[in-house]
């Protein structure tokens, strides 16, 4: 516990350590209603995470599922990274303390490839995808590695919880030419938006305009950019491209958009137009102002 907490000083400074005890105290007295509805998806299966470990996945987390999976292998863009720090590939990734590690990966979350396809019955991914150019062809590389009917847990920061809410939301257009022109990692088509409309009060590990500017300009290397801005709206229409089953969305406080979705059976087609329907239940519920618009 000790070296986490110095890890996150030295990583994220003291606002890093204040905001992940604050996350964890509120997780411990939530939990989302996704959680009961699909945990028997999960329950005793295998799967891949891509970043992480990840809280919201703990025991105490906002959607626990680490106590109850049977095994979980990781994937990671690099072998040091902002959030975790140090990281060697091999049998080491500990994701529970009373489960056996799982495998570690060191390959980019869009190129997988020596990953077998249908290996896993689940993947995970909480606050990825915002990080990656080519959510697309992410997805495509995470959807490949699951069997039929698995499932896909995913966590997205919603913009009016962060530091981006004075950003538009991105466009699926948008997101389906940058699959097209096959968008890569070192894209910073997005770094005049960002410099301008992130909100640096939001983010205080981020530094003065200087120093963001200066990490902004190294995004191939840390990776802490944010290409794209999503609402739930956005969420449920990517996914729903991708030709997943969704099955559970949330939209939760403080940042979260959650969405639980299943591979189809090659050649079947989803049926999700109730997710995108004025009434649907995560409009009706979310705590977000701009996902009733």
């Amino acid at each position: 516990m000790i070296e986490k907490i110095v890890r996150i000083v030295r990583t994220r400074g003291i606002a890093g350590l204040i905001s992940a005890v604050f996350f964890r105290l509120y997780h411990l007295l939530v939990r989302t209603e996704s959680f009961y509805n699909v945990k028997n998806l999960l329950y005793g299966k295998s799967g891949i995470e891509i970043g992480g470990p990840s809280q919201v996945f703990s025991a105490n987390g906002l959607f626990p599922i680490y106590p109850i999976v049977g095994h979980l292998d990781n994937c990671n863009f690099g072998d040091t990274t902002v959030w975790e720090g140090d990281i060697n590939e091999g049998q080491v990734f500990q994701f529970d303390r009373k489960k056996p590690a799982g495998w570690q990966y060191i390959v980019e979350a869009t190129a997988m490839g020596r990953i077998p396809s249908a290996s896993y019955d689940f993947v995970l991914s909480s606050h990825v995808l915002e990080h990656t150019a080519n959510p697309i062809l992410a997805l495509s590389e995470w959807i490949r590695l699951l069997k039929d009917h698995g499932t896909l847990v995913l966590l997205l920061p919603h913009k009016d919880g962060t530091f981006d809410h004075r950003r538009p939301v991105t466009t699926m257009q948008h997101v389906i030419e940058d699959f097209n022109v096959g968008m890569t990692e070192k894209d910073l088509t997005h770094m005049s938006e960002i410099l301008v409309l992130h909100d640096l009060s939001r983010d205080p590990v981020a530094g003065d305009i200087a120093a963001f500017k200066a990490r902004s300009e190294r995004n191939f290397e840390n990776r802490c950019f944010h290409h794209h801005v999503f609402d739930t709206h956005l969420a449920v229409s990517l996914v729903h491209h991708m030709d997943l089953q969704i099955q559970s969305v949330e939209a939760i406080r403080p940042m979260h958009i959650l969405i639980v979705a299943q591979k189809m059976m090659s050649g079947a087609l989803p049926n999700n137009s109730a997710f995108f329907s004025d009434l649907a239940q995560y409009r009706r519920a979310s705590p977000f102002s701009s996902d009733h618009l």
